[in-house]
């Protein structure tokens, strides 16, 4: 075989061996993006979720909410709901509505994404005694099988 024969097929291999490893970093580029847009859209969602509760419907709100955590976040949540929320809300008559106005992505992977949550609060108590709120928490998604579950709250 000819030197030039030699060079021309490693730089064939070289440039074969280029497209794969860029195919690759592609590939995993849109992972990380697909994996951040579910987990941002999974915050918005379960966000308001966890935070919202109907005194009438108090005992299956909380449940619900209790499962939109993972972790030792939400074994954490799951005590704070049922030893401090639970009491609370049923002796004062409260409920409570919260909503996203804003959210971006802090950081993230495929397993877990923090997000920048802007909410607004609307609370109401017996009596029609009413307060909106605004604040800001960074969520902690983490992924649980197929789905995105709120592994850590910071108010910011």
């Amino acid at each position: 075989m000819s030197r030039t024969r030699i060079i021309s097929v490693a730089v064939l291999l070289a440039a074969l061996a280029l497209a794969v490893v860029a195919t690759l970093q592609a590939r995993s580029a849109a992972a990380h993006a697909d994996a951040r847009s579910d987990a941002l859209a999974a915050a918005k969602a379960l966000v308001p979720d966890l935070l919202s509760y109907e005194n009438a419907t108090l005992h299956d709100d909380l449940a619900r909410a209790g499962a939109q955590a993972t972790g030792p976040f939400g074994a954490d949540y799951r005590k704070i709901l049922k030893d401090v929320v639970e009491p609370t809300a049923t002796k004062q008559g409260i409920s409570t509505q919260a909503s996203v106005s804003a959210a971006g992505i802090v950081s993230g992977n495929r397993e877990k994404v923090v997000a920048l949550v802007f909410l607004t609060q609307t609370t109401t108590a017996r009596g029609n005694h009413t307060a909106v709120s605004g604040s800001r928490v960074e969520v902690t998604m983490k992924r649980d099988g197929d789905t995105w579950k709120i592994a850590g709250l910071k108010p910011v």
